[in-house]
Parts: structure tokens; C-alpha cells; sequence
């Protein structure tokens, strides 16, 4: 188990341009779902206000 193995220049460009598609699609996915998070909170967030402020009678002065 002595093979002496090189990589040439085109196989560590090779190499680079893998890692680098991993980490850019990595980050992609965890701005997604960074971004999916909190619109999603911002969502929730917007209907508990709507229904505190229903519950406290705010709606009674529209109607």
C-alpha cells in the first residue's frame, strides 16, 4: 500500500468546484427554510393579533 498517488491540476479543480456546489446549495437550503421559518412566524403572529383584537371587542366599531 505504498502507491504513490498525484492528483493533477484539473482533478483539484474538479475537486474545488464539488465542494463548493455543496456548500453554495447548503446555503441555499438553510436561507429557504430561514426564510419559510419566519413568514411562517409572521403569519401566526398576524392571527393571534387579529383574534386578540376580535376578542377585545375591537371589531364591534366597524359593525
Amino acid at each position: 500500500m505504498d502507491d504513490k498517488r498525484t492528483l493533477s491540476e484539473a482533478d483539484v479543480r474538479a475537486i474545488a468546484e464539488q465542494i463548493e456546489r455543496g456548500i453554495t446549495q447548503r446555503f441555499q437550503l438553510n436561507v429557504g427554510r430561514g426564510v419559510l421559518g419566519f413568514a411562517w412566524k409572521v403569519v401566526l403572529y398576524a392571527l393571534i393579533c387579529l383574534a386578540a383584537y376580535g376578542a377585545g371587542g375591537g371589531f364591534k366599531k366597524f359593525l
